[in-house]
């Protein structure tokens, strides 16, 4: 980035709201709209805020010719200093994939909500070609890098060769998430290397960054040659995430996994990070929950539902120490299709036409948060966005106070995005 971001408003926004009349009905509120990134003909992916609304994280792909180089970037948002944490082909894989190099891997990275500490996959290359075996945690100073592949407990003192597994490490990662301060980090992971006969297994494993060590939650034991599961829950769910998260205190772990011996039987669960108070969240009997988000304090689970078993698609709500699953509607009735939650559990994001919005969880009152007449919108080839994510992955765009929230957009003149950041006076 070649230049330096003026500084809006201050450090914290006020909370007093400025808002406008809506001919929808609802309120316009009044936001500001400032570019962050200047990638030039480079390209930028998968943006995620802090809490604090301070720090971004996110893939720059550089080009240089015919050849796309991924890296790992930093940027302060009030200074717009940029700092790289991870570029492809520059560190060598520990044993026994010493002959491979480590490249940025496709899952997006996260940052903690204090935006110290980052947390990205990093994939083997050739030649392993192994997409996102490793988790790497680094400082986003640039002062630690630490790189944790995940032993899969169950085949600790099996005879490996003869079983034909590669090593006794899972595959790799499909989500991971991570708490306020950095401390604590839960993985989604599935596979091994190993023949195809033995099945494709899961599991969520737990970080201890003050230990650096692994605990596995939820997998199952290698028996037999076979991978045999005690019970329920089961096969926690792998597609991308579904639906998987960490409260930002650390306490509180979503999951979806199979709750019966119906294959097709799939419901959210929430567990304590040392793995008691295991509670069944849902009833819907179905595996189609796309995206979940659970708040700071772990009071507040948000979950988007696109299947057909049992209740209608849209997002639901469920606060703690309540029976009822809400089902959240804007002030026209029609469903929100959240794209994050605010780490305070009282705002939700969502688009609605071409409109990023703002649901008031408190109220039930919906925000225009910004649309074309809001200053500094990028008239570029198509509208401003939020930024666009894997399938099943819930991305973080909104601060802890639901006052900051990342778009993207194209500039005049170029094909490809940049991030901006809106910020609103409420």
């Amino acid at each position: 980035m070649t230049k330096k971001l003026i500084p809006l408003l201050s450090a914290v926004l006020l909370f007093s709201l400025t808002i406008f009349p809506n001919e929808a009905g609802g309120s316009v509120l009044n936001g500001i709209i400032k570019r962050l990134t200047h990638s030039g003909n480079n390209t930028v992916h998968y943006p995620c805020l802090s809490d604090l609304g301070h720090k971004v994280i996110y893939i720059l792909e550089i080009e240089d010719g015919e050849k796309l180089t991924k890296s790992v970037q930093i940027l302060d948002v009030e200074t717009g200093e940029k700092n790289e944490l991870f570029r492809d082909g520059t560190k060598s894989a520990p044993p026994p994939f010493s002959d491979s190099f480590l490249n940025v891997g496709t899952k997006p990275p996260i940052i903690s909500g204090d935006g110290r500490i980052a947390v990205f996959s990093l994939s083997l290359g050739e030649p392993s070609n192994i997409p996102d075996h490793y988790l790497a945690v680094a400082h986003t100073d640039g002062t630690l890098f630490k790189l944790f592949p995940f032993p899969i407990e169950a085949l600790e003192e099996k005879d490996l060769k003869s079983y034909e597994f590669m090593s006794t490490e899972w595959e790799r990662l499909s989500y991971y998430a991570v708490n306020s301060d950095g401390s604590r980090i839960a993985c989604i992971v599935k596979g091994f290397h190993g023949p195809s006969r033995y099945g494709n297994p899961s599991g969520i494993i737990l970080i201890d960054m003050a230990t650096e060590k692994q605990h596995t939650l939820l997998a199952p034991d290698f028996i037999d040659e076979k991978w045999m599961w005690t019970d329920f829950p089961k096969r926690p769910l792998t597609g991308g995430g579904w639906g998987f998260g960490l409260s930002g205190n650390g306490q509180k772990i979503i999951f979806g996994a199979q709750s019966s011996t119906d294959k097709t039987d799939y419901d959210l669960y929430s567990m304590d990070w040392t793995g008691d108070n295991l509670t069944k969240i849902t009833d819907f009997n179905d595996r189609w929950f796309s995206l979940a988000d659970i708040s700071q304090n772990g009071r507040q689970i948000l979950f988007y539902y696109t299947g057909q078993k049992k209740q209608a698609i849209g997002s639901y709500l469920l606060q703690e120490n309540s029976q009822d699953i809400k089902f959240l509607k804007t002030f026209s009735g029609s469903r929100i299709e959240f794209f994050d939650m605010s780490e305070n559990g009282k705002y939700v994001a969502y688009l609605q036409g071409y409109s990023g919005k703002i649901f008031d969880i408190q109220t039930g009152t919906d925000y225009t948060a910004f649309n074309e007449n809001t200053d500094g919108y990028a008239e570029g080839i198509s509208p401003m966005d939020f930024p666009r994510f894997p399938s099943f992955w819930c991305p973080k765009i909104l601060n802890r106070t639901g006052d900051r929230m990342l778009l993207v957009g194209f500039p005049p003149g170029r094909t490809t995005p940049e991030i901006y950041m809106l910020y609103l006076n409420k």
